[in-house]
């Protein structure tokens, strides 16, 4: 399926370039394409090419997106952090190793002033549930985590929705000083206001996937005026331009003279320009297709997983409504469980009458350690998804050390909640084994439930469907665990699936040195 048709036009640096169009027009294809974003489980054929000063260059490979900076229309952002902390965590991530603390301070205490974020600088950013900044120092952020490593092209997406007219024009003046500084900054939009209209430099107008047109905003009365669309007087050009794009059929359009051929001339390629960091920052630099760019080795893997692990630490003492909630279903639970099988436990029971309820505590006890580890992690990855891809797209950390982080920070929650569960039951039951053989046994089951919540999360987009699978954690580790049906029940071509589940390991264990 052909998305978009004989598109072209050119975006300057130090110009803001505008792309405007009716919904389905094509606009965020467009951009996803040129930022190297766009998903398709085909191929992607392009007619011509794609040029960074006349350099031919393909927008997927990472060289080339490491001097891209793109903001999506959503803002993902981490709702517990604070705008000076989604800065800096940004900038310590993709800036070489070798930047110091210093600059790293200078950059981002620079950065919030340029975004006229000094004022809520240490207010957490909020989101749909916790409360923060308004929407327009949300959009003014998620800008400058994608600005601290100085790219060649800014490219956004509708960067205005959702906000007020005031909160719209301000975002268009810090864009208009990104420009300035040097970058082309590309960026989609629906409807501005004729204020925010008269700031853009240049304009795109696509409809169907095609281009209507392409030049300066000054241009674009009289080359509508020339093809039978005078704007009328006090009228928003970009009203009037959405009008004739909306009501007048494409082939009607094409009649009288829209959808121009491109007839560029390849021009010179643009030379990089002299002088001190935007920033005022001096790192060492070197180019790519006539582009300078930071030059020196990322962070690594270590400082990765430290960075993460500090951010969700900080993300757990701010909203600790979680661990609250966690504490007191922990606690509840095992008070009740440890009630119900009040001293089964016990030596000197009556072995006929306490054996089924002695195995069904540590059933019980088994699968409640699963479960009170598993649930949290399976939820964890879908809430997060949008604020990994982001960042995992520009390149901020990889898989491995999202993973790790994740990881390590699960198993010192499970050091918390695990004692307190067992502490309860262990006592409270009677347990014959020793206490330390328990914890070792849960804690080791919980880990690994919590490895295959992880996997299973991972595979969703949608926390309600992730809570859905929760069945697929439970419900085969039961039915193999020999208490609801032996082994011998079970048809012999499928006993074997017990030895792959580690909740039969976990029950046998505790049995023998129960027994």
């Amino acid at each position: 399926r052909k998305l978009l048709d004989n598109v072209w036009g050119e975006v300057p640096p130090k110009q803001t370039t505008a792309v405007m169009g009716p919904s389905g027009a094509g606009k965020t294809s467009l951009l996803n394409i040129l930022a190297g974003r766009a998903r398709t489980h085909g191929q992607i054929s392009i007619g011509k090419d794609i040029r960074l000063n006349n350099y031919s260059v393909d927008p997927t490979k990472m060289k080339v997106r490491q001097m891209i900076a793109f903001v999506a229309q959503d803002d993902s952002l981490q709702e517990t952090a604070t705008p000076r902390e989604a800065i800096r965590f940004s900038a310590k991530l993709r800036l070489p190793r070798a930047t110091t603390e210093s600059q790293l301070d200078k950059l981002t205490i620079r950065m919030l002033s340029e975004l006229g974020l000094t004022a809520c600088a240490d207010a957490m950013i909020g989101g749909r549930l916790l409360k923060g900044v308004s929407g327009g120092e949300r959009k003014r952020t998620s800008v400058g985590v994608e600005l601290v490593v100085k790219p060649a092209l800014v490219f956004l997406d509708e960067p205005t929705s959702g906000l007020d007219s005031f909160s719209a024009v301000q975002l268009c003046q810090v864009l208009k000083k990104v420009a300035n500084a040097g970058a082309s900054v590309l960026f989609t939009i629906h409807q501005p206001s004729s204020v925010i209209f008269s700031s853009f430099d240049h304009l795109l107008v696509m409809n169907k996937g095609r281009l209507m047109y392409t030049g300066s905003v000054q241009d674009v009365p009289s080359y509508f005026a020339n093809r039978g669309h005078p704007n009328p007087p006090n009228y928003n050009p970009a009203d009037f331009i959405m009008d004739v794009a909306q009501s007048i059929p494409v082939e009607q359009l094409t009649r009288e003279g829209f959808f121009p051929a491109d007839e560029r001339k390849m021009a010179d390629p643009f030379e990089p320009e002299e002088g001190q960091d935007a920033l005022g920052i001096t790192v060492t630099r070197h180019t790519y297709r006539g582009v300078d760019m930071y030059d020196g080795s990322p962070p690594g893997l270590l400082t990765e997983i430290r960075l993460l692990f500090q951010r969700e630490v900080n993300n757990l003492k701010r909203d600790t409504s979680a661990l609250k909630a966690r504490f007191s279903l922990s606690l509840v639970v095992g008070l009740i469980v440890g009630v119900i099988f009040w001293k089964v436990g016990e030596t000197d029971s009556s072995v006929s009458t306490n054996l089924q309820s002695h195995f069904g505590a540590v059933i019980l006890v088994s699968l409640m350690s699963m479960f009170e580890t598993a649930q949290p992690a399976l939820f964890a990855f879908p809430a997060e998804r949008p604020v990994f891809l982001r960042e995992y797209s520009t390149n901020h950390y990889s898989a491995a050390s999202y993973f790790l982080s994740h990881s390590v920070l699960a198993h010192q929650i499970s050091l918390l909640f695990l004692p307190e569960q067992c502490i309860i039951t262990y006592f409270m039951i009677d347990f014959q084994l020793n206490f330390g053989m328990l914890f070792a046994v849960l804690y080791v089951l919980a880990m690994a439930s919590t490895a295959l919540a992880v996997l299973l999360g991972c595979s969703v987009e949608d926390p309600k469907v992730a809570q859905e699978m929760l069945s697929i954690i439970f419900v085969p580790q039961m039915l193999f665990s020999g208490f609801f049906v032996t082994i011998e029940l079970i048809p012999a071509w499928l006993r074997w699936l017990r030895y792959i589940f580690p909740l039969t390991y976990a029950i046998r264990i505790i049995l023998v040195e129960e027994f």
